[in-house]
């Protein structure tokens, strides 16, 4: 990587080129699905009032207003959660990869990596959310432990540094060489 013009290199300046953009049009699209499950919610509501005996599952509705409020204050979900694992809002990365002699240039290939990674595991919590409701709503093929395996997994993902450094104190891992 010590060339100016290869891949690594590319894939550093894609992503700090549209991380930011990127982070915003996902605050878009939650605060649309928010949005879009308050109407659910809504709808399941007057379906209820309307027809008591073919109504959705109570559960699945209330569930529709808490992935809402879940989605439109998704950061802080995200921080309250790495507050519960990590006991901080912003866990600081001890964690430390050996690669020789040229550690700065992987360090900030792996902070690439690491950023599209947890752009998957906001996906996976937001997906994961849904699934929860799915499963309240008895569809075939969701179920709690699916949902949970979701949600930790996104959380997991988006503090992956943390959860590298989490890992190499519990099991005593000095350093972790990768050639």
């Amino acid at each position: 990587m010590t060339e100016s013009n290869d891949l690594g290199q590319a894939m550093i300046s894609l992503v700090r080129d549209l991380e930011p953009g990127l982070l915003i049009l996902v605050t878009a699209v939650c605060y649309l699905l928010a949005l879009m499950a308050l109407a659910q919610g809504l709808l399941r509501l007057l379906k209820t009032s309307e027809d008591k005996f073919h109504a959705p599952s109570a559960g699945g509705t209330a569930l529709s207003f808490l992935i809402c409020i879940v989605l439109a204050a998704l950061p802080s979900w995200l921080d309250a959660a790495s507050e519960s694992l990590f006991g901080t809002a912003n866990p600081p990365g001890t964690a430390s990869l050996g690669y020789g002699g040229r550690g700065a240039d992987y360090d900030a290939l792996l902070a690439a990596v690491f950023a599209l990674v947890a752009l998957v595991g906001l996906f996976a919590f937001i997906r994961g959310a849904f699934v929860l409701r799915a499963a309240a709503d008895a569809r075939p093929g969701a179920s709690g432990a699916r949902a949970f395996a979701h949600m930790a997994g996104g959380i997991a993902a988006w503090h992956l540094g943390a959860v590298i450094d989490a890992l190499q104190t519990s099991l005593g891992i000095q350093v972790l060489s990768i050639r």
